[in-house]
């Protein structure tokens, strides 16, 4: 399930302005929605070290991207949300609902938000076993070394970007979907198609990450759930949300 939010900045500039590492201040709207409209879903994800299933991304349309700024040339931004959980999709939505009657809300800067509108976005399910998606934000393949406690991000280029990708899987949807998925994921063939590489610095990292399409191969429920969850590492933190783009083999440049 997956939601789609308009949000609107209140400036008393013409041209208003956000911080290149804008991560973290989407991400501290969406707890403060959850805060007060779903608390103990705020607890379980934010007080909790687990995996998030779900991902994000935000689009500005039509912005100028600097070094240490974005310059919005229109104050609409499009936040998207993705997830596999219905009472997270459920618990998300009242967020926003929640912040939407807030009316304008103190935002970064001098700057305020408003939620415009909520509205659903309708998903046609999998039922064919490939399926070209579109990583709407950047796909992050983490690998990560738990002895040295160091994360590598690896360019899809890399020989080991399929397998890294898998394992990201693994962490993430087996806790919740059991063990029996493991085995497709496994068998899951991902190719890159004419992905574009991308350097993003959030949280005061830099992040090697891809867009553009990608093609999986595999069992259709595995396939609809990377959908809803999204692919690769840190989705939660708005990277590796996926648009299906189509299914059954055909492509689209």
């Amino acid at each position: 399930m997956r939601f789609k939010i308009n949000l609107e900045i209140v400036s008393p500039n013409e041209v208003a302005e956000i911080p290149i590492k804008y991560q973290s201040i989407f991400l501290s709207l969406l707890k403060r929605g959850l805060e007060n409209a779903a608390p103990e879903v705020y607890k379980e994800l934010y007080e909790k070290n687990k995996e998030k299933l779900f991902s994000q991304a935000v689009i500005f349309k039509g912005a100028k991207f600097e070094k240490d700024r974005i310059l919005l040339q229109t104050p609409t931004i499009t936040y998207l949300f993705s997830t596999l959980k219905a009472d997270l999709a459920m618990a998300v939505y009242n967020a926003f609902i929640h912040l939407k009657e807030m009316k304008a809300i103190p935002f970064v800067g001098g700057l305020k938000i408003k939620v415009k509108s909520v509205s659903t976005i309708y998903q046609e399910t999998i039922t064919e076993k490939q399926v070209v998606f579109q990583a709407v934000s950047p796909i992050l393949a983490r690998d990560h070394n738990r002895e040295t406690r160091k994360d590598w991000f690896l360019d899809f280029s890399d020989e080991k970007y399929e397998g890294v990708l898998k394992q990201n899987l693994i962490n993430r949807l087996v806790p919740e979907m059991g063990r029996g998925i493991r085995f497709d994921i496994e068998n899951l063939t991902i190719k890159p198609l004419n992905m574009k590489k991308t350097v993003t610095k959030a949280y005061e990292k830099f992040y090697q990450g891809a867009i553009g399409p990608i093609e999986l191969t595999g069992e259709p429920y595995l396939l609809n759930a990377i959908r809803d969850v999204g692919l690769g590492s840190k989705t939660g933190l708005y990277f590796g949300y996926l648009n299906q783009v189509a299914q059954g083999g055909e492509r689209r440049d």
